[in-house]
């Protein structure tokens, strides 16, 4: 373990952290009041040889641990050459060596000279010869940087930090879409649940696995947080650290060998039949007309709240009768691909085409490329989903339906797209359903279908009748 290890401030000078070899734990920060790296590592050393000048109180002295070929196996040629200038003038090397030794700082450091002279009794008044030995090159390894302490919550908090993450950077040079939002709920994360459980000084290297199942478990037993929010309170820090190892700055990842949380979804409830007919001949006259038409694109064609705030008036073909799902929109990352990246294109009636261009054509910024939902209170943008669902509720207040029974059904907006999932299933092919969806697999298109309607239950009825009949017969 690397007795101490140096990081630059803000105002450029490089405060020292030294490591307690024993726990791992890193001591509170020193400034070296050095803006040179290679000049801070010698005070450092020095520190951990002779005792920190007003530093911790009531300490021992503490002992050196310093790894000589470790330190340089890690320096520069340049940094090599700096750290020589600096031990010269500190301990005046160049007093006590040899006049024909003198060793050059440049650039590049020079092969030292090393004498080789053996005694030779029949030519003792001739010079000996004198043998240039080279170096042998050094090879910085990954072991080395893996070996560097790493500050748990300023890793994680840089990891998940969208306009600075290396991660991120790394995964859009790639040609991924990583979105801002899924960083920005990651950071919260870290923010509300590391940092409250973790010391700053806390290095990822000294966390064990039993550690890290008592804080997750605490966040479950302690704090009443649901499975799913303690899973992705480990996701946040398991890809910060497999980050890291894929980087070569990390040995292992003290997270590999802690269990998930056993998930079990509470099933989405869907509005009935006669409850959808209620809201759709509902007069939405609290709000404007065009949440209702939401409504309805949701309903009837299935798309998530972003994607309807996404939707541009070229999107719409009222010539064809289709409707073009190439975007989706939220409040931090704006305009964006759809949830899977995929771009599908679906039937509409022509009355919910004409209302869709119809309420496109009230904005005074229309064009080919404004959007549908447009904002009247943000210039630019659309109707923000949330907005959607805030109106929802109040229709189905309307339609007798309490706040608390909705709850209960765990009914949201969302419930919507299971609903039309659901209609879909019942009159066409699964194929032609995943289509219309967006879903990429069979299993994701069943799992919101599988709702029971009146439809379904009338063929059981009738199913149940005729085995009546034959029985009774």
């Amino acid at each position: 373990m690397q007795p101490f290890y140096l990081s630059k401030g803000k105002q450029g000078y490089y405060r020292v952290y030294f490591v307690n070899q024993i726990t791992g734990t890193v001591l509170t920060a020193k400034s070296t009041h050095s803006k040179n790296k290679v000049e801070a590592a010698v005070i450092a050393s020095d520190w951990l040889k002779n005792g920190i000048p007003g530093g911790y109180t009531n300490t021992r002295k503490m002992d050196s641990g310093l790894n000589i070929s470790k330190i340089a196996s890690l320096l520069s040629r340049d940094e090599a050459a700096e750290l020589i200038k600096i031990l010269n003038t500190k301990f005046s090397f160049d007093s006590e060596l040899p006049k024909g030794n003198e060793i050059e700082c440049s650039k590049a450091i020079e092969p030292v000279p090393v004498s080789n002279t053996t005694a030779d009794s029949s030519s003792s008044s001739a010079p000996s010869p004198t043998s240039v030995t080279y170096p042998t090159p050094v090879t910085v390894s990954n072991s080395s940087a893996a070996s560097k302490p790493i500050l748990l919550l300023d890793a994680l908090f840089n990891f998940w930090d969208f306009n600075n993450s290396e991660y991120v950077k790394k995964r859009q040079l790639r040609g991924f879409e990583i979105k801002e939002r899924n960083c920005k709920e990651k950071l919260g994360i870290v923010r509300r649940y590391w940092a409250k459980y973790f010391d700053a000084d806390r290095t990822i290297q000294s966390l064990t696995s039993k550690e890290l199942d008592d804080f997750l478990l605490s966040l479950r037993r302690d704090y009443g947080l649901a499975a799913d929010t303690v899973n992705k309170t480990m996701t946040a820090g398991n890809m910060a650290f497999e980050f890291l190892i894929k980087e070569g700055l990390l040995e292992k990842n003290p997270l590999a060998g802690v269990e998930r949380f056993k998930v079990s979804p509470k099933k989405r409830g869907i509005p009935t039949e006669t409850e959808m007919r209620q809201l759709m001949t509902l007069d939405w006259d609290w709000t404007d007309s065009a949440y209702k038409l939401a409504f309805k694109v949701a309903a009837l064609f299935g798309l998530r709240a972003g994607e309807i705030s996404g939707l541009q008036v070229c999107d719409v073909d009222v010539v064809g009768d289709l409707l073009y799902i190439r975007h989706s929109w939220n409040d931090v990352d704006k305009l964006k691909s759809t949830k899977n990246g995929d771009d599908r294109t679906i039937p509409i009636e022509h009355g919910v085409a004409v209302e869709l261009l119809n309420n496109a054509r009230r904005n005074p910024e229309y064009s080919d490329t404004s959007f549908v939902f447009w904002s009247a209170k943000v210039a630019g943008q659309p109707i923000w989903p949330s907005s959607f669902e805030d109106d929802f509720y109040i229709a189905m207040q309307k339609i007798g339906i309490s706040e608390e029974q909705r709850k209960e059904r765990n009914i949201v907006f969302h419930s919507l797209r299971h609903y039309c999932a659901t209609q879909i299933a019942q009159r066409t092919s699964l194929e032609i359903a995943m289509k219309i969806l967006g879903h990429r697999t069979e299993e994701m298109t069943r799992l919101y279908s599988e709702h029971e309607t009146q439809v379904k239950l009338n063929n059981a009825k009738e199913v149940l009748s005729q085995g009546w009949k034959i029985l009774t017969a």
